[in-house]
């Protein structure tokens, strides 16, 4: 019965997920694709009408300066007569952007007719002095006023030079600042010569970046749109018609300047490529390449708010309309699931496999009083059959335990006998071959290695000796030495077993057997603790009148919060079925009924250190039954 409602409910969820990518795409289609698609439409179209536009205008600046060079071969060049200037005005109306227009002669005369204050002024220079100055009122040439002192000398101009170098017309190939002023722009230059190709002067058309700036904000498609334009170098040719760039001083002082990061609409881009949106504006970029004419940048952003007011608020309102819905459906979902799916889920795992190893007891999330009830009951049972597996695992490897404990003293003795008697046959065979002093060191090193095997084996024997619980007078030196001889065999060739004993270790009073054991459990742990190898260290030593034993490896070490835990009964951080967590309580056990105490060092990654100290002194009669009773589990005074 499970599995059709949750087929259903799956099946709603995906009907709700399919229903809300629905409404998501006609929100970004309707109000947030379509939109920037149109204004992406108008950016590029606003780019190639400023295209057009700027190569119109250079257009008209070089007929100008071709109209001038065609005069000037007409008419010689001459400056002398200002009714002969006369016909320049009508070049002054075709110019569009041109503010200064200049003719200048090989011989250094010169004429500089320049826009000043909405004014055409014409300055004729002889020898590089003003000589005379008009101005232009009601179509004719007036006498005007000015700095008579001012000097003009067109071979020492960058456009000169340039333009004298040259064949045929042609624009300077990048915008540059013009002598003696801090505006900037582009000259058009036309190169005049006399029928032998001798140079007689040269006409320049300069056309500022001011004029173009004003230009181009003129033309503007919306208020709010920048247009910006820089040089293939990446200097800023016209600012953004931004608060900051409408003081003209500021405008001169950015021109021919690297674009400011202030300006991301000036980004570099290729040819008609619409970019990524700006903040609330779409832009378009691409390369004013047109042969012959100064190559530019153009950048046009143009806000959404601009072609469709209104459009952030409607967005904002259709996007939180269509979330709360989402999120309201989610909610609905989640709380069916919380209240009826995921407890049943996990009643149907739970009655499959009752006997989970987590033990875990809470109760599970539902409103649902039955399902609630029902889960509670399967949970008791399954603890108790957890439990009841657990008690059996238990008596059974009890049980395996004693059976070879029962079994080892035999086996142990009936090995030992066999051992006497190869020892007997090597020291036969070595009294038989004295002649052969070949196999001497062989005999002995067979002879070595099985009295260090008997000797091994007297060793478990002692161990395994029944423990009658009586104190005696013992010397921690010799258990040490027993049970290293004990732990070599069985740490393996990767593990180096040391030992450090005080040689004026006092006697001290205790247990022998109780002893080993605590050095064996000691032993063993820093054995599981190196399993790629290391060195296992015991040492004894005095310290304030007691005698002292410290346990040391270089294995894996343990955090602060294993060391907190580490002494607890049933704690441990083996793999489940490799420790009890009994040994290092039983230890703690141990030392505490001795009257002594343990503490634990360790660093994660670098190892372990346990220090034991025991007392020297005898104990009393009753002293000992309370220790007795410490060992049983009811006292425990040990130290972390």
């Amino acid at each position: 019965m499970q599995r059709p409602n949750s087929m259903v409910l799956w099946k709603a969820i995906l009907l709700t997920a399919l229903c809300s990518t629905a409404v998501w795409g006609l929100w970004w289609w309707g109000l947030v694709h379509s939109p920037r698609t149109q204004v992406q439409a108008r950016a590029r179209a606003s780019l190639a009408e400023m295209e057009r536009t700027i190569a119109r205008e250079l257009s008209r600046a070089e007929t100008t300066g071709l109209a001038l060079g065609a005069w000037w071969a007409q008419e010689h060049a001459s400056l002398e007569d200002p009714a002969k200037l006369q016909s320049v005005i009508a070049f002054l109306e075709k110019g569009g952007m041109v503010t200064n227009l200049i003719l200048g002669r090989e011989d250094g005369d010169s004429a500089c007719i320049v826009k000043k204050d909405g004014e055409w002024n014409l300055i004729l220079f002889r020898a590089g002095l003003v000589s005379r100055r008009l101005l232009l009122r009601e179509g004719q040439w007036v006498a005007g006023q000015g700095n008579d002192r001012e000097t003009y000398r067109p071979q020492e101009r960058h456009w000169y030079r340039f333009g004298a170098a040259l064949g045929a017309p042609a624009w300077t190939p990048e915008a540059y600042r013009f002598f003696t002023t801090r505006a900037g722009g582009f000259s058009y230059v036309v190169p005049v010569r006399d029928a032998r190709g001798r140079l007689e002067g040269v006409v320049g058309v300069d056309v500022s970046l001011e004029e173009l700036t004003q230009f181009i904000w003129d033309h503007q498609p919306t208020p709010g749109t920048r247009m910006v334009v820089s040089d293939a170098g990446g200097r800023l040719l016209v600012p953004p018609r931004i608060p900051e760039m409408l003081d003209p001083g500021a405008r001169v002082d950015h021109q021919l300047m690297p674009v400011p990061p202030s300006f991301p609409e000036a980004e570099p881009a290729g040819p008609n490529a619409v970019r990524a949106p700006v903040g609330a504006f779409i832009a378009a970029g691409g390369a004013y390449a047109v042969p012959g004419k100064p190559r530019m940048n153009l950048h046009v952003a143009i806000p959404e708010e601009d072609l469709f007011p209104g459009l952030r608020p409607r967005r904002i309102a259709v996007f939180v309309l269509a979330l709360a819905i989402v999120l309201g459906v989610a909610w609905s979902l989640l709380d069916v699931h919380r209240r009826f799916v995921r407890p049943m889920r996990d009643l149907a795992l739970e009655a499959s496999s009752p006997s989970t190893d987590d033990g875990s007891s809470e109760d599970y999330q539902s409103d649902v009083w039955e399902i609630k009830q029902v889960g509670q009951q399967l949970r008791v049972a399954g603890r108790a059959v957890q439990e009841r597996n657990r008690l059996l695992n238990q008596v059974e490897h009890s049980q395996r335990v004693d059976s070879v404990g029962m079994m080892a003293p035999g086996i142990m003795h009936d090995v030992n006998n066999q051992l006497a008697v190869v020892l007997g046959q090597i020291a036969l065979c070595q009294t038989l071959y004295e002649d052969h002093p070949a196999l001497q060191p062989r005999l002995r090193q067979a002879e070595e290695a099985a009295a260090k095997c008997s000797e091994v084996l007297r060793g478990l024997l002692d161990y395994s000796r029944p423990d009658p619980g009586e104190r005696e007078p013992m010397s921690l030196n010799v258990s040490v030495e027993h049970v290293v001889a004990l732990l070599g065999p069985v740490a393996g060739p990767s593990i180096q077993v040391r030992k450090d004993l005080d040689p004026e270790s006092p006697v001290m009073f205790g247990e022998p057997q109780k002893i080993q054991q605590v050095l064996v459990n000691l032993g063993m742990n820093a054995r599981d603790a190196m399993p790629e190898g290391g060195l296992l260290t015991f040492r004894t030593f005095r310290s304030e009148g007691n005698v002292c034993l410290e346990v040391r490896d270089t294995g894996c070490g343990m955090t602060r919060e294993v060391m907190e835990r580490v002494f607890e009964p049933f704690f441990s951080t083996k793999a489940r079925g490799k420790g009890t967590g009994l040994g290092l309580a039983m230890v703690a056990n141990i030392v505490a009924a001795h009257g002594g105490s343990i503490r634990v060092d360790s660093v994660p990654g670098e190892g372990t250190a346990f220090r034991i100290e025991f007392p020297c002194s005898l104990r009393k009669r009753g002293e000992t039954r309370a220790a007795a009773k410490a060992e049983e589990g009811l006292a425990s005074p040990y130290t972390k």
